[in-house]
Parts: C-alpha cells; sequence; structure tokens
C-alpha cells in the first residue's frame, strides 16, 4: 500500500504547478511541463532552469550539479494557476525589455506563493 506523500506525487502530471526547495534553501516555482510513471521533468519559473525529479520529489538532474526536493503539490487556484502559466510563458519567450516587466498579478503571486506552499507541504 502507498503513503499519502507516494500518491501525492505520482499524481503530479504535465501542467501542474509544484513547489521545491534547493539544496540552498531558494524557493523553487515550478510548472511540470512533462511527466511519465518515473519522472517529473519541471521548469523553474523565473530562471527557466528543468529539472528531472524522481517519482519521489528528489532531483535526478539539475544543471550545475545542485539539487532540488519538491515540497509540495498542493493545486494551486485557477486563477494563480493561469498567472504561474503566464508568467512561464513570458520568461521562456521574452527576448529584450519589455518582455519580462511583471504585471501587478505575477508580483503579487510571486511574493505569497511560498507562503501558500509552505502552508500545504507534502505529508511525511
Amino acid at each position: 500500500m502507498s503513503s499519502a506523500r507516494e500518491r501525492a506525487l505520482n499524481s503530479v502530471g504535465v501542467g501542474d504547478v509544484i513547489f521545491g526547495v534547493a539544496a540552498g534553501g531558494q524557493d523553487k516555482l515550478m510548472l511540470v511541463y512533462k511527466a511519465d510513471r518515473d519522472s517529473i521533468f519541471a521548469r523553474h519559473v523565473t530562471s527557466q532552469t528543468s529539472v528531472e525529479f524522481g517519482r519521489d520529489g528528489k532531483s535526478r538532474r539539475v544543471p550545475d550539479g545542485g539539487s532540488c526536493t519538491i515540497i509540495s503539490v498542493t493545486p494551486l487556484s485557477p486563477e494563480d494557476r493561469e498567472i504561474v502559466v503566464g508568467l512561464d510563458r513570458k520568461m521562456r519567450t521574452g527576448r529584450d525589455y519589455p518582455d519580462f516587466v511583471l504585471s501587478r498579478d505575477e508580483v503579487d503571486l510571486l511574493l505569497r506563493h511560498v507562503e501558500f506552499f509552505t502552508a500545504h507541504p507534502l505529508p511525511e
């Protein structure tokens, strides 16, 4: 029988927003762009760094040899999820100023997402 943590991590799919913490304590707001039975592939929304996670929530491959652990997969509200998807697109496709200028909604989300996700951690 699987644990609540395993069930939560196994339910993560493409388009989900997840939250991780790097080894140095940096918060990572991430959008899942690929998922299969064994892995979760997510992109850090603001830096666009891609990370491969095992279904245990631990990173397997991170550029520059870092590491990251998923600490929450709690769904955002539909409105906040759309803000994250739009911000990811903006950061992925932007080329020059003013492409990267953040909207008030994006700034607001970036200021409050850590509190939301840390209040809703994965079960132990």
